[in-house]
């Protein structure tokens, strides 16, 4: 009775839609693009000049960082901090490492390395490598197939990567025009694919994606038709996705991060097709999208870690940033309030240090798409001179059994009451009834919320910069015990006053000794983490409840 609760608060979130396409698709069904449709290309017509070339993305310092050429040459290729040696003739479909491991392969991000490779150095070898990479995928990876390959959204990140492979060295790659025929004609094959196997039972961010491919490769394949469809189906999904404020509505600052290089991208593409630009940046809200991104980054060195989310996965925010300044004269502006998504922001400096405080006053995620949801209502984040010094743990699980340790409450800088965990984190992407965030009130120095869990605990966080560091309060109804957990990263070196010692994993993968600190008592719990003396300590615990 209990699974089947569970079952049945989660389906109530979702749209009447979404269960519909889960069970049409299980069946084998078709999730076109409208009843009846499928994609048109004509091989004849692609031209690559239609998608701009973007080089501030494509050769993004941070994420070339991630790979090593030289090992990509010899066969190694190294994602999500994972390496494995590949044979080209098999490995795209051996079980190599963890499914997202596998779908990052199919990604075919290491082709642009491969690209900015030859660029710097004309060692031709690069180019033969990436051509013989997209020769063996064609070759290995037949429709017929199926697998990770043809996963709709592992094609509609793969063709943003062919396609900026393909601009970086068009005139290399145009000297073959057998290579280009063969990878025009597996683009075209992909392209009807996807349009009649959207993922319209899982919308969110996946439904998006599907779409900006879809609108990338009409432009490439000059299907007006096609456009014609699935430009207004994105529009719609922009309007929807992103709130009001600026931010994705999956409120994690990885996936904001990739939504924006996908918009990005289309807007370029569009422009090159003739649309005009300023329109382009109002309607896909490029501007409150970059005033987000700045908010949330400014003063740190890496993507805050809340919900499903990483620091190797999306493109830096200086190179998306630069990106939309370069393109379409967007100039970010701070805020440090985002109401809608429920992110707040303290800045300042102490004892001439600078210091950032990054807090989830939001909700989980929509209601309809929780699937990157975590437990962190009320949780922070804090830098120091732009290094992490409260951290969350981010996702390193994603699909294997440690999933859902990190998303529970205590694997976050958090609050917790009665050690029960905030929201019903179920299965790897399934969360039923969950935490409510309310009254949050923001101000220069101090920020402070309402979160009420999913058993009814309510809880009071109030955070506020001082003259040492920074002071949290939090506060429980009458005789609930509460529980003040903070994880910091090995590298920040403080000393905690009965400090517990475990190792946290951030990152997707990035395998980081730290500690977590965790006090708890009836009522109310105040915490002085000193950014002076290096150091966090309780500084009262009050045994009476608080109302």
């Amino acid at each position: 009775m209990s699974k089947l609760r569970l079952y049945l608060s989660t389906v109530a979130h979702l749209k009447p839609s979404q269960v519909f396409y889960r069970v049409w698709r299980r069946l084998g069904g078709k999730t076109r693009l409208r009843i009846g449709f499928a994609a048109k290309p004509d091989v004849g017509k692609a031209d690559i000049s239609r998608i701009s070339v973007l080089p501030e993305l494509d050769f993004d310092p941070v994420f070339l960082a991630r790979f090593d050429v030289d090992a990509i040459m010899a066969d190694r290729v190294e994602l999500l901090h994972h390496e494995e040696r590949i044979d080209w003739s098999r490995s795209w479909h051996e079980w190599l490492s963890t499914p997202l491991w596998r779908y990052n392969l199919h990604y075919c991000e290491y082709l642009l390395p491969l690209a900015k490779a030859y660029l710097d150095t004309g060692d031709r070898r690069c180019v033969d490598k990436g051509k013989a990479i997209v020769d063996s995928w064609i070759a290995v990876c037949p429709e017929a197939r199926g697998g990770w390959a043809w996963d709709p959204y592992v094609i509609s990140m793969r063709i943003v990567n062919w396609l900026a492979f393909y601009g970086e060295l068009r005139d290399e790659l145009g000297e073959d025009e057998a290579f280009v025929n063969r990878m025009n004609a597996s683009l075209a094959e992909q392209y009807v694919y996807l349009s009649q196997h959207l993922e319209k039972d899982l919308l969110a961010n996946h439904y998006l994606e599907n779409l900006k491919a879809l609108v990338l490769l009409a432009c490439y394949f000059g299907d007006g038709e096609t456009l014609g469809v699935a430009l207004p189906m994105l529009q719609r999904q922009i309007d929807e996705q992103i709130l009001p404020d600026g931010m994705h509505f999956e409120l994690s600052p990885m996936y904001h991060k990739i939504v924006l290089e996908d918009l990005l991208r289309v807007a370029t593409a569009l422009r090159a097709c003739g649309h005009d630009a300023g329109g382009l940046v109002e309607r896909f809200r490029l501007q409150d999208m970059c005033d987000c991104l700045y908010s949330m980054e400014r003063g740190t060195n890496r993507t805050p870690l809340f919900n499903d989310c990483g620091d190797n996965v999306a493109k830096s925010c200086n190179s998306l940033l630069i990106c939309a300044l370069t393109r379409f004269d967007v100039k970010p502006e701070y805020r440090n309030v985002f109401r809608d998504a429920g992110y707040c922001f303290l800045e300042g400096k102490i004892a001439n240090r600078y210091v950032k405080v990054i807090f989830d006053a939001g909700a989980p995620g929509p209601l309809y798409a929780l699937g990157h949801a975590h437990c962190d209502a009320l949780s922070l984040e804090i830098f120091v001179d732009g290094e992490p010094w409260i951290v969350n743990r981010g996702t390193y699980a994603y699909q294997d059994k440690r999933r859902l340790e990190f998303k529970g409450t205590v694997s976050h800088s958090v609050v917790q009451a009665e050690r029960m965990e905030q929201s019903e984190c179920w299965a790897f992407f399934r969360m039923a009834r969950m935490a409510r965030v309310h009254s949050v009130v923001c101000t220069d120095k101090r920020l402070s919320a309402v979160m009420r869990d999913y058993t009814g605990n309510v809880i009071v966080r109030a955070v506020e910069l001082t003259d040492y560091g920074v002071k949290v309060v939090d506060k429980g109804e009458a005789n609930i015990r509460i529980a003040a957990h903070f994880h910091v990263p090995g590298s920040v070196g403080v000393s905690l006053q009965e400090a517990q010692l475990e190792d946290i994993a951030p990152c997707f993968g990035v395998l980081e000794p730290g500690f977590r600190w965790s006090q708890s008592g009836l009522g109310e719990i105040v915490s002085r983490i000193d950014l002076i003396h290096k150091s966090i300590r309780q500084v009262s615990v009050a045994e009476r409840g608080v109302h």
